[in-house]
């Protein structure tokens, strides 16, 4: 696996996932701190762009007032969560990148357009990102492990990427939750389930 045509994807490191005041922090705690997610992500990042490999950050659409209103088809249950808890909301705290886990555009970092429901490649310019980069290979970390994670990482499967996941620089709203998907449903469809460790280790030599 070449570095040249290899690119990270960084979903949804706001905030409201990853600091311990984001409105659904509370809800991952518990997964984020049996995985140690945040020092994996912040090693997952390091260690990509000291091989020069982009990291393509897949974030949720930012909430402005009026988003929901005249929809004909019945809001599905995270659309529900998200205008209930105001989550995501545009120029607040919440959607900021996490501190020391924010795009270097010197490295080639780049944000993609943003997903409105679970997958990052529907309905955005990701895609088009990574085949206008000559991209084949996608490693994909952030959150959450079974829902936009997992459904970025599958739709990736249908457009043919060769898929690497990263186990420990996720979590879930359970850790039974994160651990079905890593350990159960994610190697149904992923090229290479890693931890953060086991993926480091094979860009030894890689530095171009």
């Amino acid at each position: 696996m070449s570095s040249s045509n290899t690119a990270v994807i960084a979903v949804d490191l706001y905030n409201d996932f990853c600091h311990p005041e984001g409105k659904l922090y509370p809800l991952l705690k518990t997964s984020i701190d049996q995985s140690n997610t945040m020092e994996h992500l912040h090693t997952v990042l390091t260690a990509a762009r000291s091989v020069n490999i982009p990291v393509i950050y897949a974030n949720h659409r930012q909430v402005v007032e009026g988003d929901f209103l005249g929809w004909k088809r019945e809001m599905n249950v995270s659309h529900q969560r998200i205008a209930k808890n105001k989550v995501f909301e545009e120029g607040s705290f919440g959607v900021e990148i996490y501190k020391g886990l924010e795009p270097v555009t010197s490295n080639g970092d780049i944000c993609a357009s943003r997903h409105w429901n679970s997958s990052a490649f529907h309905n955005t310019d990701l895609d088009y990102i990574l085949r206008q980069r000559g991209i084949e290979n996608v490693i994909l970390v952030g959150f959450v492990a079974n829902t936009c994670l997992e459904a970025t990482a599958r739709y990736a499967y249908e457009l043919g990427y060769n898929i690497t996941m990263i186990s420990d620089a996720t979590a879930g709203f359970s850790t039974e939750q994160k651990d079905a998907a890593t350990n159960l449903i994610w190697p149904l469809f992923a090229n290479r389930v890693l931890t953060t460790d086991e993926w480091v280790a094979t860009l030894k030599g890689k530095k171009e």
